[in-house]
């Protein structure tokens, strides 16, 4: 990792005024002259380097601090509430201040409604939010120090707030000054939270500072050379280390304790990039489970259905179709379905096999007029008819191209298989089993069965990184729609280039 990419940070545990002792332990570290807070402000004392300060935690601080992004002083910068401070490399640090508390709602204080407007500001207009670099917080995250010491005292000065946010923001460092003593845990990998969840299984560390210049000396200055989380290749933040233990907290704890209830995510319905289930309801485990019995009147993708969005369709052979996707990565992101009601592509007839393969070889030869080749991609989980996603890539972006969908994948913990060539999908893959295929522009064929929860879009984030297309903002379907007459318009132009490699014409 070069050092040029690498930000310089310090961190202290709360000043409690001490602002000769801290300022002078800082030119002390950066090697530069200089000279309690009213000389600074006054500039008869010069701090000697931008500082960044969280807000207050007590009701008899609050006339102190100016409004949010204000100066205290020359240099000495309040962050406010909370928010998300990115400096000019890329460094992202979300920040919380005060103190959580699901009742009291003194100026100081932040709830649930902070911790979720907090986890929206950092995600959003950020499609491919990996997490943050550092997560400042006045107060511990309860239970940091589960799964170590079982005799280990806890912080008194502890909120569940925070260790929500660590389970949302993924941050690779964590830390607080108000419990006044230093700590630093062992780093811990936090999980993946579900199908909707983009953010890789980082490693974090918590780091607990002490009041500066304590009489202890316990350590309360903490030097820092980070590389930005999004400039990181994925092989680096998800290196396991030999120190690691297990993640300190349930999330599904978390949200009951907060928010009362276990939030349950429902997707929104797409057409023609399905991202929910139709079926996926919850039963009693007394209560025999009701054979479903499938509406095809209201399926999107069955041809005869008054719910397919016909306009999108380029070119109908006669067991499958080829249509455009909604919300596509790019102009010519494509879909091949069965005519037919089938859920996936080892449950279909021959004939519809053979066909699809026909389209396969067409969409080669008419990528190929630009350079470009295809990629294949079949989700077989959360959808109820059968789906080939073709995304073009150009030639010279699938060098790497098996390597990245490798990284991705052990990113989410996921198993990616190489089908051999001689073995068919039905036969490593059991009937009724979800899963999940690429088929590379070289014929080859990775997979992996589903067991749990899966990245809803994983194909598209993989294809989307910058060695491939480069395109972060395209992941989400939603930031990519067009208007009707914008889709009838790219469908008219794509039938008329497809039609000298259209086979059922």
């Amino acid at each position: 990792m070069s050092t040029e990419d690498k930000q310089k940070i310090l961190l202290c545990g709360d000043v409690e005024g001490k602002f000769n002792a801290l300022f002078k332990r800082v030119n002390s570290i950066i090697k530069k002259s200089g000279q309690e807070f009213e000389e600074y402000k006054t500039g008869i004392k010069k701090v000697p380097l931008p500082t960044y300060v969280l807000g207050p935690n007590k009701d008899d601080h609050l006339a102190l601090y100016p409004q949010e992004d204000e100066e205290l002083c020359p240099n000495v910068f309040y962050l406010g509430k909370r928010g998300i401070f990115t400096n000019s490399k890329g460094l992202r640090i979300a920040y919380i201040s005060g103190i959580g508390s699901l009742d009291s709602r003194e100026a100081y204080n932040y709830n649930g409604s902070d911790i979720t407007e907090l986890f929206d500001l950092c995600v959003r207009g950020n499609p491919a939010f990996r997490g943050v670099d550092i997560l400042l917080s006045s107060q511990w995250p309860t239970n940091i120090r589960n799964n170590l010491d079982k005799n280990a005292t806890q912080p008194m000065n502890s909120s569940e707030l925070t260790s929500w946010l660590i389970m949302k923001l993924k941050p690779r460092y964590v830390v607080s000054g108000l419990e006044g003593s230093y700590y630093e845990r062992p780093p811990f990998r936090i999980p993946s939270l579900g199908d909707h969840d983009s953010t890789l299984e980082i490693s974090c560390r918590f780091i607990g500072l002490a009041r500066v210049d304590n009489p202890n000396k316990e350590k309360w200055i903490y030097a820092l050379s980070l590389k930005p989380l999004d400039k990181m290749k994925i092989s680096e933040l998800i290196q396991k280390t030999t120190d690691e233990t297990g993640c300190p907290f349930s999330f599904d704890d978390l949200q009951c304790s907060i928010f009362k209830t276990k939030k349950k995510e429902v997707g929104m319905k797409q057409y023609f990039y399905d991202t929910s289930s139709p079926i996926d309801e919850p039963k009693s485990k007394k209560q025999k489970r009701a054979k479903i019995e499938f509406d095809q009147e209201k399926c999107w993708f069955c041809l005869a259905s008054p719910s397919v969005e016909k306009h999108l369709i380029i070119t109908v052979a006669d067991h499958s179709y080829m249509a455009l996707a909604k919300g596509g990565v790019v102009e010519e992101h494509f879909l091949i379905c069965p005519i037919q009601h089938y859920q996936n592509s080892l449950n279909q007839p021959e004939p519809v096999k053979l066909e699809i393969d026909q389209f396969k070889r067409a969409l080669y030869k008419f990528f190929d007029r630009e350079g470009k080749v295809p990629v294949f991609f079949e989700r077989n989980y959360k959808t109820s008819h059968m789906q080939l996603q073709v995304v073009p890539i150009s030639k010279q972006a699938t060098r790497e191209l098996k390597e990245i969908f490798m990284e991705e994948a052990e990113a989410h913990s996921l198993n990616l298989d190489v089908l051999e060539s001689h073995d068919r999908l039905d036969q490593v893959i059991p009937p009724n089993v979800p899963y999940f295929l690429v088929e590379l522009p070289n014929g080859s064929i990775l997979y992996t069965k589903i067991k749990g929860s899966f990245p809803i879009n994983f194909g598209r984030e993989v294809l989307c990184t910058g060695p491939i297309l480069n395109l972060p903002e395209r992941i989400e379907w939603k930031e990519c729609s067009l208007s009707r007459d914008e889709e009838e318009r790219l469908v008219q132009r794509i039938r008329t280039d497809f039609e000298p490699y259209d086979f059922s014409v």
